[in-house]
């Protein structure tokens, strides 16, 4: 069995650290691979941030190999022990991808409303990200199909998933409608994963509890001090 555990650091916007060494049972083999501006160049016209989400959905297409699964980590978190490998293995099962559960709110209605009421506020952090007000027809379209059930949010900072195509198409589903709306990319996708149909673990602990996962840096460019 072979995973691929990608990240990316684009525009100095994180810090670069590796994750530790696997100890990995026997068969299983590992490699790692961080996009950043010197092997990912900035693209005319797209942020930093936007351009992230090319390898973050698309890395499976970008770093091509005889994989049977896939590991994404966002550049602010890092794996903290040296059994994650096996503990995300135990964790997707039979599934098709593994996703923490968002660890502050519960719904894409709760994720649309505390934007909205960032942007109140005048949260530069969220201004900056948010200011266009698209999020909230990205979460009307969603709503807007009568078979959907607004029940789960999901924390993309994480997340292991299997090589097929059926995850290849709603990865594509997925950037496709954070593109359009040029907004958050968590509200897209518990629709994205509904349409699919594919088969999700929804991780109930929270990401930075379980001593798997490490934030090791934060949005304001300056190391990560806390526990």
């Amino acid at each position: 069995m072979k995973i691929c555990i990608l990240t990316a650091i684009l525009g100095g916007f994180d810090f670069p650290v590796d994750p530790v060494k696997q100890e990995l049972p026997e068969g299983i083999t590992v490699d790692f691979h961080r996009f950043t501006d010197e092997d990912f160049k900035p693209i005319t016209g797209l942020t930093p941030r936007f351009q992230y989400r090319i390898p973050k959905m698309f890395g499976w297409q970008m770093f091509q190999g005889d994989y049977d699964y896939y590991f994404w980590l966002d550049g602010s978190v890092s794996l903290r022990r040296s059994d994650c490998i096996r503990w995300y293995l135990e964790q997707i099962g039979d599934n098709d991808i593994a996703f923490f559960k968002h660890p502050d709110r519960k719904t894409i209605k709760q994720e649309t409303e505390h934007i909205e009421k960032k942007l109140k506020e005048g949260n530069k952090y969220i201004e900056k990200r948010y200011g266009n007000g698209l999020h909230k027809e990205q979460y009307a379209e969603c709503m807007a199909d009568p078979e959907f059930k607004d029940e789960h949010l999901y924390a993309s900072t994480a997340f292991f998933y299997k090589n097929t195509k059926e995850v290849r198409e709603m990865m594509k589903d997925w950037f496709y409608n954070t593109a359009r709306f040029w907004t958050v990319d968590q509200i897209a996708l518990s629709y994205a994963l509904f349409k699919s149909g594919i088969k999700v673990k929804k991780i109930d602990e929270h990401l930075f509890k379980t001593g798997y996962l490490s934030l090791v840096s934060n949005h304001n460019n300056k190391p990560y001090k806390g526990k």
